[in-house]
């Protein structure tokens, strides 16, 4: 059995290895003509004062590059490039990148479009599957299953969206795809998987009803500063579903946590009072509550990061970022902050009861 698994890894790093070769040889797959650059000089042109009293220098770039594909493949072209030091809409090349360029197979052109980037995918995301089959074994190749599967469910939403659908029923039905393809791949189809999933339906339920009526009761919030939706028709409808389905992760571990918890628990002491089945699934949620909610605002920082950044630059005052423009960030921190600790009691009271059902317990002995 282990020669076996052994075998299994080698053959899963072969297939890792030579995709990763692939991509640095497939240009001629490639519709977009590609050019690698085989030497590089710069000289600065330039200096003025940014934002801030920032210094911005300016450079151009002389590229030499040999085309790999197309009716040019082989020849050498000549291609100017212009950065400042910020690189903030413009990119620094350097000698041996392999860049797409802006032109057909036919006529390349004489400009850079884009570095070509899915060897950094492949070896990222290939690396990602690798080491998932290869250290958790069955569960990661089941993790890979479910990462496809609600990406193929997104992508279906989306086209529905796209096509005029409501973006409300559309999010409601992609959220409970999301909890079952997930929940399902993950455990399996057993008690702790249907207590996971009800667990989760009824904690989104119960935050976007609670949404709801602070809008009802306090008013709705005001979505003038969302300018980049461009219209400004279903911007409340929106901010609801990127709330429901930013929560949705977090919920689902919780619910997740607790019903395997109490499942081993009760496999482990059949005989275990529903009372202290429902207080060692508390304990286990009190652990778990500070570390989640700690999560969500560590990646609500790291989201706003970059606008305090861009916004502070404009000359806009920390004051004003703070009033006008990161309200929806710290409702939907807040929201999701208390589905995470609503989780625990219902998902431990659900789970409790799920797992103490004489009938189920039968028909898994069955």
């Amino acid at each position: 059995m282990k020669s076996h698994a052994f075998q299994m890894k080698y053959f899963l790093a072969g297939i890792y290895i030579i995709c990763v070769i692939f991509t640095c040889f497939n240009a001629r797959f490639y519709h977009t003509p590609l050019a690698k650059i085989s030497s590089v000089t710069e000289k600065e042109t330039m200096s003025r004062k940014g934002t801030r009293d920032a210094e911005e220098y300016y450079y151009t770039q002389k590229i030499t590059a040999r085309i790999l594909n197309g009716t040019h493949k082989g020849e050498e072209i000549s291609i100017s490039n212009e950065y400042t030091s910020s690189q903030v809409q413009n990119q620094k090349y350097h000698k041996g990148d392999t860049v797409l360029l802006s032109g057909s197979r036919e006529n390349p052109g004489k400009s850079i479009r884009s570095i070509k980037r899915d060897g950094y995918l492949v070896l990222l995301a290939g690396g990602l599957f690798f080491l998932l089959i290869c250290i958790t074994g069955k569960q990661g190749f089941y993790t890979i299953i479910s990462l496809i599967l609600n990406t193929i469910i997104f992508a279906f939403g989306f086209q529905a969206f796209m096509k005029g659908e409501n973006i409300l029923n559309i999010c409601n039905a992609i959220a409970f795809l999301f909890s079952v393809t997930t929940l399902i791949c993950l455990n399996g189809i057993h008690r702790k998987t249907w207590a996971s999933v009800i667990s989760t339906i009824c904690v989104l339920f119960l935050i976007m009803a609670l949404f709801e009526f602070s809008i009802q009761f306090f008013g709705d919030l005001d979505y003038s500063n969302l300018e980049y939706l461009g219209s400004m028709s279903n911007s409340a409808d929106i901010f609801w579903t990127d709330i429901m389905l930013t929560g949705l992760g977090a919920i689902m571990d919780v619910a997740v946590t607790i019903s395997a918890a109490t499942g081993e628990i009760v496999r482990k002491n059949p005989d275990v009072s529903l009372r202290k089945l429902i207080h060692s699934g508390r304990e286990i949620g009190y652990d778990i509550m500070g570390t989640m909610i700690n999560v969500l605002l560590f990646v609500l920082a790291s989201s706003m990061i970059p606008m305090f950044i861009l916004k502070m630059n404009n000359e806009i005052r920390f004051i004003t970022i703070i009033r006008y423009h990161i309200p929806y960030d710290i409702c939907r921190f807040l929201i999701e902050s208390i589905g995470i600790v609503l989780a625990i009691p219902v998902s431990v009271f659900i789970s409790s009861i799920i797992m103490k059902l004489p009938f189920l317990k039968r028909s898994d002995k069955k």
